[in-house]
């Protein structure tokens, strides 16, 4: 079984917004990502907020 990766709204938003302080970073994580990625409406709903 592959691992399953849970993102949440921080990380997704440094993903996003090149703005943002962590945004190398999690580029950086997101690319050595293979397996699934998991969120949720809540998490998905709050990025579109912050963002």
């Amino acid at each position: 079984m592959s691992p399953k990766i849970i993102v949440d709204t921080g990380v997704l938003i440094a993903f996003l917004l090149p703005k943002d302080n962590f945004h190398s970073w999690a580029v950086n994580q997101f690319s050595k990502i293979t397996a699934p990625v998991l969120t949720n409406e809540a998490v998905i709903t709050e990025a579109c907020f912050l963002a």
